[in-house]
């Protein structure tokens, strides 16, 4: 069994490589088979199943891969949707801390701190797979902030809308990290891989009376296989720079271009 979330983390180039080194692979596998039953077709040609048996089997490759694709689709949709509500949160956080409203440096410091932290640790060093701590004392920060303005003389109305907006912040991380920790399903990945194998193997059985015909058709399934295999690869984590979700995510930027003051370094 074959754990792919390592395989992921791969670039496009190398990603591609390696289901370029699967696909060679499993022609040699499915060539010795096609071998083997080609000197079993020359000695009984009943042995041999008829050409329909395949499409059953091409059938439920096809499937796998759909389904392996579908997913990937949706979880790169609802990626960029949490991505999107963060963004969106955090916003309307800045601007109410902004010195032309409340004016809370407190509040400002954690804001950065916090945009700093997701982008240095959780977007680029774990891909949005796992929550950083630095980022949970950072959220921490935000929530001593929030707490220290609900003891000084400012608007009830506002600061309702700071818990709020804080609130719907988290549950936008949270749903990151769950996308992106959710992306990878390896029982999947080995149902289709062992599919694209089993298929093979099943082509060169259809083709044990021309052997010749059976190694081009191997070379063209399984070059179309790995190529199939390696576009949805590239698209499993939809928080890699490859992907879907833009992964520049820059908040930092976000929040001194609303704070007006200086970009961080």
């Amino acid at each position: 069994m074959i754990y792919w979330d390592g395989i992921f983390t791969l670039s496009p180039f190398l990603l591609f490589w390696f289901f370029f080194f699967l696909a060679v692979v499993f022609y040699f596998i499915a060539y010795a088979a096609l071998k083997l039953f080609s000197r079993q077709y020359k000695s009984d040609v009943q042995s041999i199943p008829i050409a329909a048996f395949l499409g059953t089997l091409s059938t439920m490759w096809a499937l796998s891969i759909g389904f392996a694709a579908a997913d990937i689709w949706a979880v790169n949709s609802a990626a960029a949707q949490a991505s999107a509500e963060e963004r969106s949160a955090i916003t309307r956080l800045t601007g109410m801390a902004a010195p032309k409203v409340l004016n809370n440096p407190e509040l400002m410091a954690a804001l950065r701190d916090y945009a700093k932290t997701v982008r240095n640790h959780e977007w680029r060093e774990h891909a949005n797979t796992k929550p950083a701590p630095e980022v949970e004392q950072s959220l921490q920060a935000l929530r001593l902030s929030l707490l220290n303005m609900a003891n000084e003389d400012k608007p009830s109305v506002l600061l309702g809308q700071l818990v709020n907006d804080f609130d719907e912040l988290q549950d936008a991380r949270n749903k990151r990290l769950a996308y992106g920790n959710a992306s990878v399903n390896s029982y999947k990945w080995n149902l289709v891989l062992s599919l694209t194998l089993i298929t093979a193997i099943v082509i060169a059985v259809m083709h044990a009376d021309r052997v010749s015909a059976g190694k081009k058709s191997l070379i063209i399934y399984l070059s179309t296989a790995a190529f199939c295999l390696w576009m949805l690869g590239i698209h499993v984590n939809p928080y890699r720079a490859s992907q879907a979700v833009d992964t520049s995510f820059n908040l930092d930027e976000l929040v001194d271009m609303q704070l007006g003051i200086k970009p961080m370094s």
